[in-house]
């Protein structure tokens, strides 16, 4: 937990990392600009600072004038990382099963939060992106239920832009496989992907059983905004149950969406930091990060490579861009 000291301090970062932080993000090499501890000898000084990502650290004399990150900005110091942002969703091969990488504990056929989703529309993908040049699907997470605002009430699902919607050539309607049945379970209907928000939602097909929990967490109980120092829990379809802890709320990061999307900027994004080995990996996309008292707080959409810091959008910017509400045990909703 911060001290009312450090929170102080990030408030008054806070404008002077917005202020920068395009002129940061356009140096080579950058990934990233946040607020943080600076570290030295990999130990917190506990001195709150703006900490800029980058895919290497190389020496002062080995690179071009004029594109070293700064001492510090307004007086402001800075913090150089290692750390390089990637979506979380995995690639299979279009006859390949498609399995999760973790067992989880509740498979009823019920459609709740936590269950993988998968569009059923495949695209080429060639080396590096994939070992063999073919035709891939992309499988994530769904990561909670929610419904259309009043008066389309109707059961959705929730998972991130790039697992939903795959590229430029989406369009309402594709439809989306359960991953483990095999079966047609949803259409995409709306997505985002905005400075705040990568976020789709899909329409669960009618006659199917909702859930308003995250398997292997429980009910959804509401929304919540996070904080630094809040413990949290995911459910993805790539690593299963994994617990966290936010660390900031102020992250702005560049993320690859692939050759027809480019790289995209993601602003005051949720920093999650594993509480024990990693808290996220591929196939992870779209889960819901919740609290300890079952309110989401965040919409996993990418995590450092290793998986030891995973990013989440905002969910109250996530239900305001798509225009939908969380579905919580105490609602009941039409099938």
């Amino acid at each position: 937990m911060l001290s009312i000291r450090e929170l102080r301090d990030r408030a008054v970062i806070r404008p002077i990392k917005r202020a920068v932080e395009d002129q940061l993000l356009d140096l080579p090499g950058v990934t990233g600009v946040d607020i943080g501890a600076k570290h030295r000898a990999g130990q917190s000084t506990g001195q709150q600072v703006i900490v800029v990502s980058v895919v290497r650290k190389k020496p002062r004399e080995q690179l071009v004038p004029g594109t070293c990150i700064p001492g510090d900005v307004f007086g402001i110091p800075t913090d150089v990382i290692e750390e390089q942002p990637v979506l979380q969703h995995i690639h299979c091969a279009r006859d390949e099963p498609m399995t999760p990488r973790q067992r989880r504990g509740e498979r009823t056929g019920v459609v709740r939060g936590g269950s993988g989703i998968a569009p059923c529309r495949a695209v080429f993908l060639a080396p590096p992106t994939v070992a063999e040049a073919g035709e891939y699907r992309r499988i994530g997470t769904l990561g909670a239920v929610v419904t259309g605002t009043a008066p389309t009430v109707v059961p959705m699902g929730l998972t991130t832009f790039d697992v939903g919607c795959l590229d430029d050539a989406w369009a309402v309607g594709d439809r989306m496989l359960d991953p483990e049945g095999g079966r047609v379970h949803a259409e995409l209907v709306r997505a985002a992907l905005s400075g705040r928000v990568d976020a789709a939602a899909v329409t669960i097909a009618p006659g199917l059983e909702t859930s308003c929990t995250v398997d292997g967490i429980g009910p959804v109980t509401g929304h919540a905004t996070a904080y630094p120092g809040e413990l949290v829990r995911k459910n993805g379809f790539g690593t299963g149950l994994t617990p966290g802890v936010v660390v900031s709320v102020d992250a702005t990061v560049r993320i690859d969406h692939g050759e027809a999307l480019g790289v995209r900027v993601l602003r005051e994004q949720i920093r999650v930091a594993a509480a024990e080995l990693r808290f996220c990996g591929p196939g992870d996309a779209g889960a819901a990060v919740l609290d300890p008292g079952g309110r989401i707080i965040g919409l996993h959409v990418a995590g450092s490579r290793g998986g030891a810091v995973g990013f989440a959008s905002p969910i109250a910017d996530v239900l305001a861009e798509l225009d939908v509400e969380l579905c919580t045990e105490s609602q009941r909703i039409g099938v």
